[in-house]
């Protein structure tokens, strides 16, 4: 039951990951602005960010990809 439980998180997780990393990939000014909040040096990474969508689509594609491969393994 347990591990049964920890592969449907697992499974969550990565798709999760990979719907994010491709949003973020595709429009990434607009998917960091969605995580503007929170405290003065959270928000100032954001917008460093956001000023270099190739930075951010290239660490979203990285997020896709990880999920992708979370996927991959949580089915052997």
């Amino acid at each position: 039951m347990r591990n049964k439980r920890n592969s449907r998180l697992m499974e969550m997780l990565a798709i999760g990951m990979i719907g994010e990393g491709i949003i973020g990939a595709i429009r990434p000014r607009r998917y960091m602005r969605l995580w503007r909040f929170g405290p003065k040096a959270y928000r100032n990474f954001i917008d460093a960010l956001a000023d270099h969508p190739q930075a951010t689509r290239l660490m979203c594609a990285a997020e896709a990809g990880l999920g992708v491969w979370l996927a991959l393994r949580n089915t052997r």
